[in-house]
C-alpha cells in the first residue's frame, strides 16, 4: 500500500522523522544506561550494611553490647564478603554472630551462619571470647568496648591432611562498615 498522505506533506514528514530519530535516541540512551547499571551491579553483587556498635551505659541492668558491619582483613583482599551482626549478653555471659557470606568468586553463594561464642572476659574496657574450635580453624571474638570497635583473629591448623593448606595461619579481622569492605574487595 502506497502512502501519499505523507508525500503530499513534506513538513508533516520531517516532523515524524525527527521524532523516530528522538524515539530512538531516547532508547539508545536508556539502553546504555541500563547496561551500565549491569555493570555495576555484577562487579558489587550486594550492598554491604554500615557498620554500628553499640554499648550499654554502666548503669545499664541488661548488659548488651552490639556491633555490626563486615569483616576485612589487613593481611590482603578477602576471598568473600562476610557481613555480621554481633549480641553479647552479660547475664549469659554469651556473643552470638549472625553472619552473611557471599562469594562471587566460586560461582557466587549465599550462606548464612549462626555462631554462640562463650565469653570468656567481660570488662568495662573489652569484651574476649573463648575460642571457637573448627576442624581446620580456631577463631576467637574481641569487642572493644571503648573505641567501639570489633575484631575477630582466626588461626589455621594446616597440620590436619583434609584442611586446606593457606598462606597464613593466622589472621586478624576488623568489623567495619560495609561500603570500606567492598572498595578493599577490588
Amino acid at each position: 500500500m502506497d502512502n501519499h498522505f505523507l508525500r503530499e506533506r513534506p513538513q508533516l514528514r520531517k516532523i515524524v522523522r525527527y521524532t523516530e530519530i528522538i524515539v530512538v535516541l531516547v532508547l539508545l540512551v536508556f539502553a546504555i544506561r541500563t547496561y551500565r547499571e549491569l555493570k555495576t551491579l555484577q562487579a558489587v553483587p550486594v550492598i554491604l550494611p554500615s557498620y554500628w556498635f553499640n554499648a550499654g551505659t554502666a548503669a545499664d541492668p541488661t548488659g548488651r553490647v552490639q556491633a555490626r558491619g563486615s569483616w576485612v582483613s589487613k593481611q590482603g583482599m578477602p576471598e568473600f564478603l562476610h557481613t555480621t551482626t554481633i549480641e553479647c549478653n552479660k547475664a549469659r555471659m554469651q556473643c552470638v554472630e549472625s553472619s552473611a557470606v557471599v562469594s562471587v568468586s566460586e560461582g557466587g553463594f549465599l550462606e548464612s551462619v549462626q555462631t554462640v561464642f562463650d565469653v570468656d572476659i567481660w570488662s568495662d574496657a573489652e569484651i574476649v571470647t573463648k575460642p571457637d574450635m573448627q576442624p581446620c580453624s580456631t577463631r576467637l571474638l574481641t569487642l572493644n568496648i571503648i573505641d567501639k570497635q570489633a575484631q575477630s583473629m582466626v588461626t589455621h591448623d594446616t597440620a590436619k591432611k583434609n584442611c586446606k593448606p593457606v598462606t597464613v595461619a593466622a589472621q586478624s579481622f576488623t568489623l567495619v562498615t560495609g561500603p570500606a569492605a567492598a572498595a578493599r574487595g577490588r
